[in-house]
């Protein structure tokens, strides 16, 4: 008998293979600025981190 296919389980299984977490303690006030230029430029913190590599490769 075929095992009911698991989306939940599939989609960690998929993340854990193609994806790492990136994670960093900033102070609160740092925090609060990343947030409010993130709002003021309508970016996620996946494209600010993003922009920022491509950033730093140009700079090379």
């Amino acid at each position: 008998m075929k095992e009911k296919f698991n989306q939940i389980k599939y989609q960690q299984e998929f993340n854990k293979k193609h994806y790492k977490t990136f994670k960093v303690d900033l102070k609160k006030e740092e925090m609060l600025e990343l947030e409010n230029l993130l709002k003021k430029f309508n970016l996620t913190k996946a494209e600010f981190l993003r922009n920022s590599i491509k950033e730093l490769k140009t700079k090379n």
